[in-house]
């Protein structure tokens, strides 16, 4: 048993960065080169990205999630619009007002189910529209995979992007863990994205084992050059910008991403398979990506904590978040469910 530190099943955020990211950011640690993104490692970035999500879009970097959905939605919506999210969103429960802070936009949660946005209650809740008593509607955020770890399906995206377009709305995809969306479909990153009818992207990088940072893509043409102003407002544009960029190069070629995301959706799955038939304890939600839900009572938590790091994510419903990160193990999975076989005698 490993003595000196718990497990880490708490979020991709307590593991460090993934050694070929690591190299990396040693490799253009070497010399100057110009500023704020007018270097070649940047151009290089773009370059790769437009490689897998088509040739027209523009591409910006953050520093993190928040700031790049703050970007991302900011560079969009104007201050009188309404941006639609599912009721358990991370930038609507665990972004602070943040984004109704920098945008002055009104959020609207939307009923889900397992974190997606039931499109007939979305369908409801777009109303008033040409009401100059009421905020316009004018974005609708998804998040991919969802707060659960659920994941939408192309068909799903295009059933909310019919509706978006029935009432000229953008829809913007907050995806920290998109690259494990991806993964699970089997899909490629541009028919998860352009092709879904996807019109601005948050790419996650930390969580998918970066040490830092994340990109905006923007599907849609930029017709008032006002986006890399909006960059610099938002307070997201890197000095040495190289640093970014040079890991979402490495994490697109040779498909690190997805080796990386295959491999902690596969330690979700044996996590699923493993945890079965152990007293009170069941799975809260569908599997699909690298993240699992589990009923559990705050007693048992308590007792696990000794061990292990893992949220208690829900109080009212007993629910309990594990997600896996590029540096976890089966030995630490099985030595997991040993612990908490014993506590569940």
């Amino acid at each position: 048993m490993n003595t000196d530190q718990k497990i880490n099943f708490a979020s991709e955020n307590y593991a460090g960065a993934q050694p070929d990211i690591m190299q990396a950011l040693a490799d253009v640690n070497k010399g100057s080169v110009p500023s704020y993104g007018n270097d070649e490692y940047t151009a290089d970035a773009i370059a790769t990205i437009k490689r897998h999500f088509g040739d027209d879009i523009e591409v910006y970097f953050t520093f993190n999630g928040t700031g790049a959905n703050n970007f991302g939605l900011g560079a969009v919506a104007a201050r009188f619009n309404s941006i639609y999210c599912s009721d358990v969103a991370h930038l609507y429960v665990d972004e602070s007002t943040a984004l109704e802070s920098f945008t002055n936009c009104r959020l609207y949660p939307v009923p889900s189910e397992s974190g997606k946005i039931i499109l007939s209650e979305l369908k409801n809740a777009i109303k008033r529209i040409g009401d100059i008593h009421h905020p316009q509607p004018g974005v609708v955020s998804i998040t991919q995979p969802t707060e659960y770890g659920t994941v939408y399906t192309v068909d799903e995206l295009k059933a909310i992007k019919a509706l978006c377009i029935e009432n000229n709305l953008l829809l913007h995809a907050d995806g920290a863990r998109y690259f494990n969306a991806a993964a699970h479909l089997g899909l490629s990153l541009k028919e998860m994205t352009r092709d879904a009818g996807i019109d601005i992207l948050t790419l996650g990088g930390t969580k998918a084992g970066m040490m830092f940072g994340e990109a905006v893509i923007f599907f849609t043409r930029d017709t008032s050059g006002s986006r890399k102003y909006n960059l610099k407002r938002s307070m997201q544009l890197a000095s040495k910008n190289r640093f970014i960029a040079a890991q979402f190069t490495r994490m697109l070629h040779d498909d690190l991403w997805l080796k990386l995301a295959g491999r902690t959706n596969n330690l979700a799955a044996e996590f699923e398979k493993r945890i079965a038939n152990i007293p009170g304890i069941s799975i809260a939600h569908p599997v699909e990506t690298n993240a699992v839900f589990l009923k559990m009572s705050p007693a048992i938590h308590a007792k696990m904590q000794q061990h292990a790091y893992f949220y208690y994510w829900n109080d009212l419903k007993e629910e309990v978040r594990l997600v896996f990160s590029f540096d976890n193990t089966l030995e630490e999975i099985d030595e997991f469910i040993g612990l908490l076989k014993n506590y569940t005698k």
